[in-house]
């Protein structure tokens, strides 16, 4: 204001008119001179303000990594970044070639990115996680660490919210693995390893565990992971040296048949929902205190969806700002968007939209909770979706980008589960 007054000042004196260096103008005219400059002045600050605003907003964005299931003579991990005005996101660049990087996270204060290496035995040094460092300005990764996976088929990685630790599971061999995290966001060996046992009655893909995915709790005292072999979503209580204990109850038991792959847990974390792959179902749990049996289960399709038909379900979140929950049916190639009830856990199914491509794998949600980006595996695309902030509902948009065979999107700075 000060600053601003000054300037008022110096206009109002240098353009009053002057004879041998004296104003010719009179004390009130001179105030009225001085009243009409300062009003000039503050429409030029107001209009350039605005002018800025709206700059910035159209330039306003925001990256995004996507792990994808090629090699590095074809891809690897892929940045793209989202402009939080239009939706419109950009041509993706490779920001690292490596092999396999199906699931990626990100360090929740460091600019470290962690990545699977869903590698057969013998290939690539076989399955691992791995650290790559992110380079501030182009986004571009380096890696910096890498351990065993401890298992076959690492198909999910995450990291605690405090940054100590990062869990991985291995679809392949049923098995976890939980890896102290260095300072530098560096991984050191695994502080435990977990082999599933036990199987579910559908031969055909529940002969023996299958881990699917793993995540820290809102405490972060407990890590718990979705088998789908065995129809249980396992609970672990972390000790302080990085072991990994039954907890009480040991597990969530999900509906026979189901094939449990992710869960998530509820924004006032006092539920759990957990997503059946192959049974196209939601099943509500109790978290607080923890229920092993559900309080509810509800089909993600649509009413009256023939039993035969593919369902295939792969990933479930909630918007950050609504009681609306969404997954994605690799069956019909859709979306479906859900009402949550915050008074019981339970769960509707509203709608449905086509997820903009083939395969909806992995999806996630601007932190702003405007957008939505789907990893169509089977078109190779990652597709937009405009969110409607009151109602949670979707509505296709013209933006795109050809990505090789998309697995997973992850927002920088976004550590919703």
């Amino acid at each position: 204001m000060r600053n601003a007054l000054a300037w008022c000042g110096l206009l109002s004196s240098s353009f009053a008119p002057r004879k041998n260096g004296k104003t010719l103008l009179s004390r009130s005219e001179r105030r009225l001179l001085f009243a009409a400059r300062c009003f000039v002045l503050v429409l030029l600050v107001t209009s350039f303000s605005a002018s800025a605003a709206n700059v910035q907003g159209e330039d306003e964005t925001l990256r995004f990594y996507i792990g994808t299931a090629t090699n590095a003579d074809k891809g690897g991990v892929f940045l793209s970044s989202l402009s939080l005005n239009s939706g419109e996101i950009s041509e993706p660049i490779l920001a690292a070639a490596t092999n396999r990087s199906t699931f990626i996270w990100l360090h929740p204060t460091l600019p470290v990115l962690y990545s699977v290496a869903e590698l057969p035995a013998g290939e690539g040094g076989g399955a691992a996680i791995v650290a790559w460092e992110v380079e501030p300005i182009s986004g571009k990764l380096t890696q910096i660490s890498r351990q065993p996976a401890g298992g076959q088929g690492a198909c999910f990685v995450t990291a605690r919210p405090d940054g100590r630790y990062a869990a991985i599971a291995n679809y392949g061999s049923g098995s976890i693995s939980l890896y102290p995290l260095q300072k530098d966001g560096r991984i050191d060996p695994p502080s435990a390893n977990i082999q599933h046992v036990g199987s579910g009655p559908l031969s055909n893909r529940q002969t023996g565990p299958h881990a699917h995915s793993a995540r820290f709790d809102p405490s972060g005292r407990r890590l718990l992971a979705a088998d789908l072999g065995t129809d249980d979503i396992f609970i672990y209580d972390i000790a302080g040296d990085g072991s990994l204990r039954p907890s009480s109850p040991p597990s969530l038991e999900m509906p026979a048949g189901s094939g449990p792959r992710h869960f998530v847990f509820s924004p006032d974390n006092r539920y759990v929902l957990g997503l059946g792959e192959m049974s196209g179902t939601i099943t509500t749990f109790a978290f607080d205190p923890i229920d092993a049996k559900p309080l509810s289960t509800v089909s993600t399709m649509a009413a009256g969806t023939p039993d035969d038909t593919p369902r295939s379900s792969a990933e479930i979140l909630f918007h950050p700002k609504l009681p609306v929950v969404y997954c994605s049916n690799r069956g019909p190639h859709e979306i479906a968007v859900f009402d949550f009830d915050k008074a019981t856990g339970a769960v509707k199914r509203r709608s449905a939209i086509q997820c903009g491509g083939q395969v909806p794998r992995n999806f996630r949600l601007s932190p702003d909770g405007r957008f939505l980006l789907v990893a169509n595996q089977g078109s190779n695309n990652v597709a937009v979706f405009s969110v409607d902030v009151k109602t949670g509902d979707l509505s296709s948009t013209k933006y795109q980008i050809d990505v090789p065979s998309p697995m997973c999107i992850k927002f920088v700075g976004d550590q919703s589960p």
